[in-house]
């Protein structure tokens, strides 16, 4: 490209380019393995590639041994050199576990909820098995009525046949339950965590829904109170479920507002209230919240009404888990709280 010609500029440039080769064929030699390779094996064989390809290089270009001053300039270069690629090891190594110590915690929340949901899941399928039991028992007692009097054999065969389908049905139920909770034990085997844990865990999967659904929704949680508890899945239960219906009252009103949970005991109490600024509940809707299947919400895609199943299921793991109560106030257009009560007996393990 210059006004040398071709031959001397590749002979100008060959002693560079060898440089190059040597260098891979030298760290080659030296480090077969880079994926077991030492740290220290690594950097002492980055400084001799560095010097003993600049020496090949400065040998090539001047057509003799370098001098014993150039040769230790080349040293302190390639010193600096080699300092400045472990510094830019230890940088990618500190990333790398980084990240995998936050995919780490991403999925051990996700195991957590996944868990949790699971957990409280069973706990209402073994309420209904208790419902298929009674139903059972109503079947085989009709069927004993009607032992007793003129019925048609077709009649008493069909009653009999019902209360052996049903109890049929709670064998195969109770397999499932006993196979969960099987699994569930193997896989996360978390016997107790802190208060101030699980609402770190919810609090950073709320957030990632937040920001998934581009809200402006700030989060505020206090935990004035810590302690230790082996109920930690219904707790989540109930909390998650709260801080989901608040956060999307506010997403279908105007897309921004705020959150607030608080933990804190009371006396022999554990008091937890989740509030927020939302659009709140019509005087006439209040007393309705807790009652299965009501809902004011509706799916905006389909405009299937919710389940309204939410509400109803805290009430009940407040009520009959933890022998506490719940209660909810609230003004339209400022605000909405849950307020909640525990005993301690029923969450505390350790103070």
């Amino acid at each position: 490209m210059g006004q040398d010609s071709l031959t001397h500029a590749f002979l100008t440039a060959l002693p560079g380019g060898l440089y190059y080769v040597f260098y891979s064929l030298l760290f080659y030699l030296a480090v077969r393995n880079r994926h077991t390779v030492k740290f220290f094996r690594l950097i002492i064989s980055v400084l001799g590639c560095d010097f003993i390809s600049n020496w090949m290089e400065s040998l090539l270009r001047s057509g003799g041994f370098p001098s014993q001053s150039h040769s230790l300039e080349l040293l302190a270069i390639a010193v600096v050199r080699t300092t400045l690629v472990g510094f830019t090891f230890v940088l990618i190594d500190r990333y790398h576990s980084l990240l995998a110590r936050k995919e780490h915690e991403q999925r051990y929340q996700r195991l957590f909820l996944m868990t949790a949901e699971l957990k409280n899941e069973i706990y209402f399928m073994k309420k209904n098995s208790e419902e298929i039991e009674q139903i059972m028992g109503n079947a085989y007692r009709l069927y004993e009525s009607l032992s007793d009097r003129q019925i048609e054999p077709q009649i008493l065969d069909c009653a009999l046949a019902i209360a052996r389908d049903v109890h049929e049905i709670k064998k195969d139920y109770l397999g499932i339950i006993m196979g969960l909770e099987r699994e569930i034990n193997n896989e996360y085997p978390e016997t107790e965590m802190k208060f101030s844990d699980l609402l770190t865990i919810l609090k950073e999967v709320t957030y990632s829904q937040i920001d998934a659904k581009h809200l402006s929704i700030f989060l505020d949680f206090q935990c004035q109170d810590d302690f230790m508890t082996q109920a930690h899945y219904s707790l989540m239960l109930i909390l998650k479920n709260l801080v989901n219906n608040a956060v999307e009252a506010i997403e279908f009103e105007r897309r921004k507002g705020r959150v607030i949970i608080t933990g804190r005991k009371v006396q022999d109490d554990y008091m937890v209230s989740v509030c927020d600024d939302g659009p709140g509940i019509s005087e006439k809707n209040l007393p309705r919240v807790f009652q299965h299947g009501f809902s004011t919400k509706f799916d905006q895609t389909t405009g299937n009404i919710y389940r309204g199943v939410g509400l109803s299921g805290v009430k009940s793991v407040v009520e009959e888990r933890f022998h506490g109560a719940i209660s909810v106030m609230s003004q339209p257009n400022v605000k909405t709280e849950f307020q909640i009560r525990i005993p301690t007996s029923s969450l505390e393990e350790e103070a």
